[in-house]
């Protein structure tokens, strides 16, 4: 199985570049988006999920939806039934690959949806985490992880505001563009999913989705737009709302 690719781009300045791709808030679709961590933290581990390459998404809106993802991770610690795609009633689950300049790392992931606006109810009262999992993200984590990854006593940091613009065009090019904002982290990342042809070869694969992964980075300097330091999204905006 040739699993898909996320090219993903972080750009400095959101708002500046926002503008000068022609986007406007109101024409974005709004949620907020909560991360489950573990409670208590300790100043030697804050994340003590996130340094596991464990990521609990809580997303809240027109749509609400839980993501549990691995990323990176190995081919090698996903036991069955988590080594190739597959949907249930309950879960859709994805492997895939997320390029970010030189950065190429695996991900898997199990998502559920949930009834509009019912996440963020769960939030406002302090909900542990935990407890909206569906089984199935439990058997995911506890299955695909060291033992002694803590699940358990979890907390959601907290909300952060998404604004999202999907099927964009730049130069030909077709990305889904994300903001988050929440205190004095504001991040914008453009992410173009390419999808392996029928009949292609890794190597060919591959070989296309550099070249396109070249012709986004070119779409976006022609604009006079400055491409950000790759750096983990999350980990920028967990430290954020912990304030460390």
């Amino acid at each position: 199985m040739i699993a898909p690719i996320d090219i993903k781009v972080n750009l400095d300045d959101p708002s500046r570049a926002l503008s000068a791709l022609g986007l406007t808030y109101h024409q974005g679709r709004h949620r907020e988006i909560w991360f489950a961590e573990v409670l208590p933290v300790s100043a030697d581990s804050p994340f003590p999920l996130l340094s596991n390459h464990v990521i609990i998404r809580i997303r809240s809106g027109d749509v609400d939806d839980l993501t549990v993802k691995l990323r990176p991770c190995r081919q090698g610690q996903l036991a069955e039934p988590w080594t190739h795609p597959f949907d249930t009633d309950a879960v859709s689950y994805r492997l895939g690959w997320d390029w970010s300049g030189t950065h190429r790392v695996l991900a898997a992931s199990a998502v559920c949806g949930r009834p509009p606006g019912s996440l963020a109810a769960e939030m406002a009262v302090g909900t542990d985490p935990l407890s909206v999992l569906d089984p199935a993200q439990r058997q995911f984590v506890v299955t695909c992880t060291p033992v002694g990854v803590p699940i358990d006593h979890l907390r959601a940091l907290g909300p952060i505001s998404s604004t999202t613009w999907s099927d964009i065009t730049i130069d030909r090019v077709e990305v889904d563009i994300e903001r988050w904002t929440v205190g004095d982290v504001d991040l914008l990342e453009l992410c173009e999913q390419i999808h392996p042809r029928d009949g292609e070869s890794l190597a060919m694969f591959e070989a296309r989705a550099a070249a396109r992964q070249q012709a986004l980075e070119h779409a976006i300097r022609s604009r006079g737009l400055h491409l950000a330091d790759t750096e983990v999204k999350t980990e920028r905006v967990l430290a954020g709302l912990s304030g460390a």
